[in-house]
């Protein structure tokens, strides 16, 4: 495969454009999609580099032009190995991966979600050798060290040894646990003195007159009679 015609299969995976700049993750998954697209296309070993610089703009294009002329200046010959490792001592140096791997070890699940919390526990996890033991066993000890004490309490007891398997279980207890607290307490002092109260009859409210009960507009009481205003009979003036 010529070198032009191999470029032009290598675009048509279109690969992204690199611009430099401190962003480890970027850096790393820049690599990673680059190298995908190499085995792929079965590209051949003198020709990766030419490919991936192609991709590079901006501050990148700069930098690897300076170092390029270094190494052709001390007579390295420049393979992919070389390219990549210049390219992560740039973009990913060894003291952020330390940093990255502090930061897997120190992890804890404190506020996340299940979810949330195994995402970055993978994210992280790729910087430590101990994410890819053997033993999944020992990657799922690690991430129920930490767990919230109920959930790693709760399977901590399963000794669960598949890793999709726990974060499965995880999810189901947190979910249980959250509808917990927001069911309706079906069995409290509220809830049983409203059941008491059914099936009982209807007390009607008793109507019990006021004593200075008073009839229209008048200001006299109903249960005093009329009297005559002269000789204070019980009869009208005009009888």
């Amino acid at each position: 495969m010529g070198e032009s015609q191999g470029l032009v299969e290598f675009r048509r995976n279109k690969p992204s454009h690199f611009d430099g700049g401190y962003n480890p993750e970027k850096t790393e998954l820049w690599i990673k999609e680059i190298e995908k697209i190499f085995r792929v296309m079965n590209c051949p070993d003198n020709q990766k580099v030419n490919y991936a610089v192609f991709m590079l703009v901006g501050e990148a294009k700069y930098w690897w032009d300076s170092t390029r002329r270094l190494l052709e200046a001390g007579g390295i010959i420049i393979t992919w190995e070389v390219f990549r490792a210049k390219f992560f001592e740039k973009y990913f140096p060894n003291d952020v991966r330390r940093a990255k791997k502090i930061e897997f070890m120190q992890l804890k699940q404190g506020n996340m979600t299940v979810g949330e919390y195994a995402s970055k526990f993978e994210e992280l996890g790729k910087y430590s050798t101990f994410f890819y033991h053997p033993d999944e066993r020992m990657k799922c000890i690690k991430f129920e060290d930490g767990l919230r004490p109920e959930l790693r309490k709760a399977v901590g007891i399963l000794e669960i040894s598949d890793f999709p398997t726990l974060i499965h279980k995880c999810r189901f207890l947190e979910g249980f646990d959250h509808n917990k607290d927001n069911r309706p307490k079906f069995f409290g002092p509220q809830f049983n003195k409203k059941r008491n109260n059914e099936g009982k009859p209807y007390d009607r409210p008793q109507w019990k007159p006021q004593s200075s009960q008073f009839a229209g507009n008048s200001s006299r009481p109903m249960n005093n009679p009329a009297k005559c205003l002269k000789c204070g009979q019980g009869h009208y003036t005009k009888d």
